[in-house]
Formats: structure tokens, C-alpha cells, sequence
């Protein structure tokens, strides 16, 4: 199943309906900053259930009504409506709406539902776990930023494995080797560990060799932009013990150095192969892999709108590396 067709209405910076198809594999979505690219990522998670303000980056709900302009009205109902595609479902439209002066409304194929017969839904069709497998730039770090004992807890809040022996098995079976093969696109230099300490307290731990140090170091211990590669690759280790079929990265490449952002595009091939990813980028290398492009800009009211959209080729790869060399891009 790959998420097709996305449709916003009212959604913050989005004042009139808009709408952008995907292909399965990797769409990016490009634009200067400000343009309300990151809105579209919130979109998508509040269709699919997400109430918490802070995940949603917001302070009260009336920060998802468009707030209006010289040239729009405030919004008086916010539509988000995402169409996945896929052999046992065929076209299946889902649709959440909200209204300025409270209330909501929730539609699987038109039919209405309230939220928690709707959320079911979601979990049955294997979208529940969708919300949860989007990284943003501002958070990459922040799992190492946490105690081996919280981070254990990020692990079982992900996933929803709540027993600890469960939750340590997994992580040693199948997302520690996960871990390092993903870390080894990442930068081939690295070597690391998942360390994992069930006894007491369960605690969650990563270690790390360098070319030439002998003593390896601990999470803490690591640099930003250490952390950062570290952290991606834990993240989507620990990403494919949950049911969803995209992932959403809002900037994940711009904490990476600069050979970091070549060795991700075979990390990305290979997600790709198994999920769809939507991805917010700026970076050319990112664009290089990019299966669909989808680029968003703003009117003179702020307000944001898409400017263009394409299917990625060869052919137009050469054009859009031609346009880069030449600075038009």
C-alpha cells in the first residue's frame, strides 16, 4: 500500500484546497523555507488520528485553522483527505475535518464514523502506526539526548511492546542488526552496537567504534553530527517494527556532513524498497533519487500553494541538474 493522493483544505498555511499525488518509492517536496512545506507532513499525520498539539507543532487547536489574509478568510473548517493505493484495498479514502466552531468528522470511503470506530479502522488496514514513523530535522538527536532508561521507554512507546523482555528481544534480534547494517550506509568508517541491559531497569544504550580510537564511546559521548548519523539509523531500525507503509523525514540530511549526504541516497534505495518515503529536502543528492518532486511556494499573503509537480526521469534529472549548475534552482 503507498499513500497516492493527499488533499488539504484550511490546513494552516493552506487556504485553499490542494492537492499532490505520490508514487510508491521516495516523493520529495522542495521549496525555500517558510513556504508551509512541513504543514503537509502535519497533514498527513492529523488525518491519520494525531491529536497531540506538540507532534502537530502547535500551541492550541486553533493553530491548525488557516489564520487568514488579505486575500483568504479564516479557514471555518479544516479537510485533510489522504487516498492510499494497494492490492487489498484498491483506492481507499480516508478523510478527518474539523470545524472553527468545534466538532469533528471522520470518513473511510465517505462513511462517516466517530473517532475511535475510525481509529480501529486505521489500525486494521495497518495505518495506525503511520503518525508514528516521521522523523523532523529539529528532533533527529533527540533520542540520544535521553537516559538508557527513557530511550528504552521511546522504544516501547514506538512500537507498543510492553513487555520489557519482548521489547529487549527485539531490539537484540532484529533492530540491532538493522542498526549497523543501516549505520554502514550511512558512513562504511562506523562501526556500532546496540547495548541492552534487561536486568533491573531496562536501558537501551548504543556504542560506537572510530577508525583508529581504541576505546569505543557511548551516546553521550558523541558529537552532533555523530549523533545525528547515530540516531537516523537507530530511528529507522526501530521504524520497521511498526506496521506503516511511509515514512515521513522533514529535513533529516542538513546535521549530516557532506559525505553523509552522498551515502544516504543508497540508505533511502534501500527504505524504498520496502516503504514509500515523502520527504521534505533541499538537497540536490536527495532530488537525485527522488521518484516524484513536488515543490511549494507561497503567494504575497503568505499563504501557500504547489507550484509544480513532476514525475522524475532521466530526462528531467539532467535538466534539473542543468538548472542547478546554473543556479536557477
Amino acid at each position: 500500500m503507498h499513500l497516492e493522493d493527499v488533499t488539504i483544505e484550511g490546513f494552516k498555511s493552506f487556504s485553499e484546497p490542494t492537492t499532490m499525488s505520490f508514487e510508491p518509492g521516495i516523493g520529495v517536496i522542495i521549496g525555500n523555507n517558510g513556504v508551509g512545506k512541513s504543514n503537509i507532513l502535519d497533514a498527513v499525520v492529523w488525518a491519520l488520528g494525531e491529536d497531540d498539539l506538540r507532534e502537530l507543532r502547535c500551541r492550541g487547536r486553533e493553530d491548525i485553522f488557516f489564520c487568514g489574509s488579505d486575500l483568504y478568510p479564516p479557514a471555518e473548517r479544516v479537510r485533510v483527505e489522504l487516498v492510499f493505493k494497494g492490492d487489498d484495498v484498491g483506492e481507499l479514502a480516508l478523510c478527518r475535518e474539523a470545524r472553527a466552531e468545534g466538532g469533528e468528522s471522520f470518513f473511510v470511503d465517505g462513511r462517516e464514523m466517530y473517532r475511535p470506530a475510525y481509529l480501529a479502522e486505521l489500525g486494521r488496514l495497518g495505518l495506525a502506526g503511520c503518525p508514528r514513523t516521521i522523523i523532523r530535522q529539529e528532533r533527529i538527536n533527540d533520542v540520544l539526548h535521553m537516559q538508557p532508561a527513557e530511550r528504552f521507554g521511546w522504544f516501547t512507546d514506538l512500537t507498543g511492546i510492553r513487555d520489557p523482555g519482548e521489547a529487549a528481544a527485539a531490539l537484540v534480534e532484529r533492530v540491532a542488526p538493522r542498526f549497523e547494517r543501516f549505520l554502514g550506509l550511512l558512513d562504511p568508517r562506523l562501526q556500532g552496537r546496540v547495548l541492552v541491559a534487561a536486568d533491573g531497569e531496562p536501558e537501551l544504550e548504543l556504542e560506537m567504534r572510530f577508525p583508529g580510537v581504541r576505546r569505543p564511546r557511548l551516546s553521550h559521548q558523541l558529537s552532533g553530527g555523530e549523533k545525528a548519523v547515530a540516531s537516523l539509523a537507530l530511528k529507522l531500525a526501530a521504524f520497521e517494527e511498526v506496521v506503516s507503509p511511509v515514512y515521513l523525514l522533514d529535513e533529516v540530511e542538513p546535521a549530516l556532513d557532506y559525505s553523509n549526504h552522498k551515502s544516504i541516497q543508497v540508505l533511502l534505495k534501500d527504505l524504498a524498497k520496502r516503504r514509500q518515503l515523502v520527504m521534505i529536502t533541499h538537497l540536490r543528492t536527495t532530488i537525485d533519487v527522488a521518484d516524484t518532486v513536488h515543490g511549494v511556494r507561497t503567494r504575497m499573503d503568505g499563504s501557500s500553494f504547489m507550484k509544480f509537480y513532476f514525475l522524475m526521469d532521466e530526462r528531467i534529472l539532467r535538466l534539473f541538474r542543468c538548472s542547478c549548475s546554473r543556479g536557477a534552482v
